[in-house]
């Protein structure tokens, strides 16, 4: 069996201070993990069985309490980007170049944007990775008009009424 990390007595103190505080469902959940590896001295297994957690998530809360205090317990999750390629201000910087191009009504592919995304970090990217970019900067797909804004109603109803004649 893998020996258990000890709470510090500090820690341990911490924890019987917060006792008796109002906390959300997730942040009772894990205020229960650190009560049972305390207080009750119960094994990470039984303690994932009750609290509905995995054993490694019990474990993970456990490190974060003696690492980080009360702050594991009452702040938010995770978050953040830990995959990103660029951060957002080096993408923004990186799409500005293109903007040129898009309001000059020349044709502007995400092919195009692709390749120059690939030179510039050296790696391959996927395609979806630049429509994500994209979208998260505000870019939008503009394609053509479904008509012309100076047809007249008049002349695509005459149209429409000669090329359904049988010849």
């Amino acid at each position: 069996m893998v020996a258990q990390i000890q709470i510090p007595k500090k820690r341990l103190a911490e924890l019987e201070r917060y006792r008796d505080s109002k906390f959300s469902a997730p942040e009772f959940r894990r205020f229960l993990c650190l009560w049972m590896l305390a207080e009750q001295g119960l094994p990470t297994a039984v303690i994932a069985g009750a609290t509905g957690f995995h054993e490694a998530t019990v474990r993970i809360v456990r490190r974060d309490f003696i690492d980080r205090g009360m702050g594991a317990v009452t702040g938010g999750g995770r978050g953040g980007r830990r995959r990103q390629l660029m951060t957002p201000g080096e993408e923004a910087a990186f799409l500005e170049g293109f903007h040129k191009a898009a309001r000059d009504a020349s044709l502007l592919t995400v092919g195009r944007i692709r390749s120059e995304l690939e030179e510039r970090l050296g790696r391959e990217v996927s395609l979806s990775t630049v429509y994500r970019m994209l979208g998260r900067n505000g870019w939008r797909k503009v394609v053509p008009r479904p008509q012309h804004p100076g047809q007249s109603k008049e002349a695509v109803g005459a149209f429409k009424k000669r090329a359904s004649r049988k010849r």
